[in-house]
């Protein structure tokens, strides 16, 4: 029995997950995935309500006191603006931010769903693969 992943207090084997939710053996997984902890539908809607009324004041004050008059230019520029400052990595502090933000592993059986992992995405993905072995080779093991 070989380990494919060990990290954090998830160990997966080819024959079980530890975690510290429990202990799962391969065979009983009926699906695995990675995900995002989600926002509520109220939090999401606040947030796009706030941005909504944020370009919209913005906007209105700069229509309202004639710069957007004199260089509305600079609206058609932004796209273009913001793809050169990303290209020169001036926004590399944002990607950063994404990549780190916690995703969550979650596995199925017949009974439950449970997450076992919290990470980046990269190590979240790393176990789910590890997973995905574990199982094929558990069902290759079974057809023999």
């Amino acid at each position: 029995m070989s380990t494919l992943f060990d990290a954090d207090g998830l160990q997966i084997t080819e024959d079980w997950i530890r975690a510290p939710a429990g202990t799962i053996r391969i065979r009983d997984i009926r699906r695995a995935w990675v995900g995002r902890h989600q926002a509520g539908r109220g939090s999401r809607t606040l947030t796009a309500a706030l941005g909504v009324v944020v370009v919209l004041v913005v906007l209105g004050g700069a229509g309202l006191s004639g710069w957007l008059t004199e260089n509305w230019l600079w609206i058609l520029a932004a796209p273009l603006i913001f793809l050169v400052l990303a290209w020169i990595g001036l926004l590399d502090p944002l990607a950063i931010y994404l990549e780190k933000r916690h995703h969550e592993l979650w596995v199925s059986t017949d009974t439950v769903a449970v997450c076992v992992y919290r990470a980046n995405s990269v190590e979240a993905k790393k176990a789910l693969r590890a997973i995905e072995r574990a199982v094929e080779r558990h069902w290759e093991a079974s057809r023999e």
